[in-house]
């Protein structure tokens, strides 16, 4: 039952991240592996934090690595557009529920409250790009040590770029994830268990107002 009920639910969640090409790097921050990640936060666990920059639900539903600081670089939405179609002044990039096209305003904010200039933070995102982009943001506002994980959470898809049309045609492991280098390909511990402590701040501050 609670496999059927995760497949569903990735299933779902894979329309707000289609295939694409191969993993971005950051620019301004280190790029690394995951098996680097999770080295690192052994070695240095006090100093050393994992932020999973992914939508809420992807955290919840399809788990995440313990211990994971849950603040998203983007939202999930509830509008769905098919690939190039109109979409916030542009075009959508893909067909399925949209990420919002504003990164979250709040991002680098929340980051400073729950972290250190001097700390070691590592991000991990679905599959490395929204990853680069947050890493990025977050040296930007001087953060010393950044690192983005390159493969991401799920990693890269199995087909590559000149074999997208066949793969596209014929594989049934088309545009599904965890087939390469990610967080899950190595078989690294995954989390479903919610625990306060990680999940985006502003949400625990909503639940408190709540009567």
């Amino acid at each position: 039952m609670l496999q059927r009920f995760l497949l569903t639910a990735l299933a779902f969640l894979m329309l707000f991240h289609p295939g694409s090409a191969l993993a971005k790097d950051a620019k301004k921050a280190r790029n690394i592996s995951v098996l680097e990640a999770i080295q690192m936060l052994e070695q240095d666990s006090r100093a050393t934090f994992l932020l999973d920059v992914r939508t809420r639900w992807e955290y919840t539903l399809l788990g995440h690595p313990p211990k994971a600081y849950n603040i998203p670089w983007r939202f999930a939405t509830t509008d769905f557009q098919v690939k190039g179609g109109p979409y916030q002044g542009g075009n959508a990039p893909y067909t399925g529920y949209q990420l919002s096209g504003a990164v979250n305003p709040d991002f680098v904010g929340v980051a400073k409250s729950l972290f250190k200039p001097e700390d070691k933070l590592i991000i991990i995102s679905t599959k490395g790009d929204q990853g680069a982009e947050a890493a990025d943001a977050l040296v930007k506002a001087d953060f010393k040590h950044v690192f983005n994980t390159v493969h991401g959470f799920f990693g890269d898809e199995l087909a590559l770029e000149d074999q997208k049309n066949l793969a596209e045609k014929f594989s049934p492991y088309w545009q599904r994830p965890g087939r390469l280098n990610g967080w899950v390909y190595w078989g690294l511990p995954v989390s479903h268990r919610i625990d306060p402590r990680y999940v985006y701040p502003p949400d625990l501050k909503k639940m408190q107002s709540q009567k």
